[in-house]
């Protein structure tokens, strides 16, 4: 009976991590929607950092992303009262990581950074 509950604990954990995958990173939900490395990262064989400017070909321009985030409280993300519309979206919006709410390294802001 001993043996039977390390089994009965290593198949149920088993079991959990195989009901929870990994939440799929930014840059996979690019790829579902035929964006390829290239498109951002251009032709390099190593891992390139991708200016705001590329990203803004598709998701911008700028002052957009200001309007459709103009309600979002206690301040506009992407409008900081440190760096203006200026800051490189990667920053928070992090393509092969987690993403990251990077006025919380000051401030308490709940943004949930997609």
């Amino acid at each position: 009976m001993s043996n039977a509950i390390p089994l009965l604990l290593a198949g149920l954990m088993s079991l959990t991590l195989a009901a929870a995958p990994p939440a799929p990173m930014a840059a996979d939900m690019h790829k579902a929607k035929g964006v390829s490395c290239v498109d951002c990262h251009g032709p390099a064989k190593v891992k390139t950092f991708v200016p705001a400017q590329v990203c803004l070909r598709c998701h911008g321009p700028a002052e957009d992303l200001v309007k459709k985030t103009a309600a979002v409280k206690p301040e506009n993300p992407h409008d900081s009262p440190h760096w203006g519309p200026t800051m490189e979206c990667n920053i928070c919006h992090r393509q092969h990581e987690k993403p990251v709410n990077w006025c919380n390294h000051c401030h308490v802001y709940g943004f949930k950074v997609p």
